[in-house]
């Protein structure tokens, strides 16, 4: 019996995404929840699951088509006519059927799927690639690129992500196996985890200097992450009328702290950052001031308070800016907030960041100080009113409390808000309280 496998909502109200990839092809059996196609929207990229067990007999688009929720993606076990085509694809040009591969392809496919996952006897490949049953190996666009980029052959890297894939991970520890990490610098908010910098950067410098990246040059397409931040960021920046205080906190005590429980933390296998410092201090000053954690309906005219603080925090990956939510921060400790700071950013890394990870924020929180940034203005995510960003630990001279000079630890700070619903007294004074907070750790667990 023929089934079409159409287009599903994987978002919270999508209405279309980009085929970035197919994971099967015309000829493949499949079985119920396979994975058959990545999928870009404006969140995220992820793979979608077939709901159907059969023989792919048609695939409606080529990659890099976007299509709506509803059409037409797949045909199972039927004659590779496709009639349901013709409903999804009126009023555009019909995208080409992906052809049935080569007789030389179908014999690799069948030698594949026979171990997907196992290196194969060729010597150029003894390291194990995990491939997909049609013979392509399983990795996320963002992976390959960065792959190319950094003149990687993924057939020689060994998978560990699920259904076998390729994850960043995978291909970073491919790329430094040999190199020693360097000691982070105890002075700097220095987030590895969030800024998701590359191994080779963090590594000591090998014997061998490695070979410069190719020159970019010419036009190139933006990829499907960059072109939903590119919409997402040129929305928001033009409907929300933004004001930003710029700040700053001296944090000896807090630099002090993060030293002291360190090493407890790392006996518990968490790496604690002062983003989660940073991020407990935002949760509480949003729970004090909640216009800050709430958003705005202009089509009714209402403010929404939300009565949860999701915070958001902003996660650099190669393919680009991802907002994955810590729910309920402001009941999380900051040992927990710093356990899911990491356990998020690595899920951003590897590609397994799901759907719900990324939605119902209320605030967010986007880190630079790692990168040794000071103070910046950054963009106001959808359906919020604030952003915090975190700068530099610099250390600064300053005047103390008995008119001597000595050398101060001053913490960077940025607060963009909609000026529609935060005036500037209450930006400032929102911001005071998070200064104090950060300030000195011992009010912080005093006041949250």
């Amino acid at each position: 019996m023929t089934e079409i496998f159409k287009m599903p909502d994987i978002g919270e109200g999508m209405a279309e995404g980009e085929i970035s990839d197919w994971l099967v092809k015309v000829g493949d059996q499949v079985k119920t929840d396979d994975s058959v196609a990545e999928v870009q929207n404006d969140k995220l990229l992820q793979e979608i699951l077939s709901p159907y067990s059969g023989k792919v007999t048609k695939l409606f688009v080529e990659p890099g088509t976007t299509v709506k929720v509803g059409e037409p993606l797949i045909e199972f076990d039927g004659d590779g006519s496709g009639s349901a085509a013709d409903d999804g694809q009126k009023g555009k040009t019909e995208a080409k059927e992906i052809e049935e591969p080569a007789e030389s392809e179908k014999k690799t496919a069948v030698s594949s799927q026979a171990s997907p996952a196992a290196p194969t006897s060729d010597s150029s490949n003894s390291s194990g690639a995990a491939t997909a049953s049609n013979g392509n190996i399983l990795a996320m666009p963002s992976v390959r690129h960065y792959a190319h980029e950094h003149g990687i052959d993924l057939s020689q890297v060994t998978a560990s992500g699920h259904h076998g894939h390729i994850t960043m991970s995978d291909v970073e520890n491919f790329s430094t196996s040999s190199a020693a990490p360097e000691k982070e610098p105890e002075n700097q908010p220095s987030e590895a985890e969030t800024t998701t910098k590359q191994t080779a950067s963090e590594s000591a410098p090998t014997k061998k200097a490695a070979a410069p990246d190719p020159l970019k040059e010419g036009r190139v397409s933006m990829t499907p992450v960059r072109k939903a931040i590119a919409k997402a960021m040129s929305l928001q920046n033009s409907t929300i009328p933004t004001v930003t205080n710029f700040d700053q906190t001296e944090v000896s005590k807090l630099v002090a702290h993060r030293k002291q429980f360190k090493p407890i933390a790392a006996d518990q296998n968490i790496h604690l950052t002062y983003l989660a410092y940073a991020a407990k201090a935002l949760a509480a000053t949003a729970k004090k001031f909640p216009e800050i954690n709430a958003s705005l309906d202009m089509d009714k005219q209402e403010i929404v308070y939300h009565d949860d603080i999701n915070l958001g925090i902003a996660v650099n990956a190669p393919s680009g800016l991802y907002v994955p939510v810590i729910a309920h921060a402001d009941q999380k400790s900051i040992m927990a907030i710093a356990q899911e700071i990491e356990d998020l950013a690595a899920a951003v890394r590897d590609g397994s960041i799901k759907p719900d990870q990324m939605r119902g924020g209320t605030i967010t929180i986007s880190n630079i100080g790692s990168a040794r940034g000071t103070w910046f203005t950054p963009i106001i995510n959808a359906k919020e009113v604030a952003i915090l960003g975190l700068g530099s630990i610099v250390k600064e001279p300053i005047i103390s409390d008995d008119g001597t000079i000595v050398a101060g630890q001053m913490m960077k700070l940025s607060l963009s808000y909609d000026h529609r619903l935060i005036d500037g007294m209450l930006g400032q004074t929102s911001m005071n309280y998070l200064k104090s907070l950060l300030a000195d750790p011992a009010y912080m667990l005093m006041e949250v």
